[in-house]
């Protein structure tokens, strides 16, 4: 078996060396045209380098006027206000157009071009534990400055302050951060449903709009059964998971119980019914 081996690395060998002799004679008339193609095309390559130079120092010289509230006379001049449109506009096609193959198939948004690549409509798909829930429809004018024209946003949602911290700047990470906080919200929503669900001494007692505080409203098991007052906070909106909980009984010593200790580190840890469910079973609560 080693005697074949060696003797097919040779023929390999043998085959690989003849095909370099082979190739010698041709390398020199090779590397000549080889030489004009690189010349060529370094020439095109600093056209396109001035050309974006130019671009980006028009695009400077817009943000500067219009942040200092100047008239944009002075910027046609300078590089021609209508080819910067046109430049932008084509620019953010190009994005919007990466971001749809992106982002077709995850199920986190899908972008649709209408009126002529104008605007894009983009509907976002919600989901909790593997249930799809709502989904939210925007649509962005393309025509001048990137501009949300009409969407079904709740209006307890904090778009406006979202779109005036991101739009402008970076439109990937304005779909994504209004992504995830949609997401995040129709979960807290969902878990306020299915609380209310829940057959037993668990009372929902406040819920905002945005669903970010919840008061619940417990009665821990015991000889005598007492009122126990869960509230969980939601500091960060792109979560489902609350960022503190506490815990409140007139029975002092109940709340700072190590049994209600580990009940409250379960409602950080889990979703609001999960761990009320994981709580009853362990006899904490009716």
């Amino acid at each position: 078996m080693d005697g074949q081996m060696e003797a097919v690395e040779q023929g390999v060998l043998g085959h690989l060396m003849a095909l370099e002799r082979d190739g010698m004679g041709q390398q020199d008339q090779h590397e000549s045209q080889r030489l004009e193609m690189l010349k060529v095309r370094a020439v095109t390559l600093r056209a396109q380098r001035d050309q974006l130079k130019h671009q980006a120092d028009a695009v400077k010289i817009l943000k500067d006027k219009i942040s200092k509230d100047l008239p944009l006379d002075d910027v046609d001049a300078a590089g021609g206000f209508i080819d910067l449109q046109k430049s932008l506009l084509t620019a953010w096609r190009m994005q919007l157009k990466d971001l749809q193959r992106a982002h077709h198939l995850i199920g986190g948004y899908d972008l649709v071009e209408c009126k002529e690549g104008k605007s894009v409509c983009v509907s976002f798909h919600t989901a909790f534990e593997g249930v799809y829930l709502e989904t939210y429809n925007m649509e962005l004018d393309l025509t001048r400055t990137v501009q949300i024209s009409r969407h079904n946003i709740p209006p307890s949602f904090p778009l406006e302050s979202i779109a005036k911290q991101i739009l402008q700047k970076d439109l990937k990470a304005f779909l994504q951060t209004l992504s995830q906080k949609l997401n995040a919200f129709a979960g807290r929503r969902q878990q306020v449903c299915l609380l209310k669900e829940l057959v037993g001494s668990v009372e929902v007692m406040e819920s905002n709009q945005l669903c970010n505080i919840l008061v619940l409203m417990c009665t821990a098991q015991g000889e005598t059964p007492k009122a126990v007052l869960c509230t969980l906070e939601y500091g960060d909106l792109t979560q489902c998971l609350p960022t503190r909980v506490s815990v409140e009984c007139e029975d002092k010593t109940l709340s700072e119980s190590p049994q209600w200790k580990k009940n409250q580190s379960l409602l950080l840890e889990s979703p609001a019914h999960t761990a009320l469910l994981t709580m009853r079973r362990m006899g904490s609560i009716a």
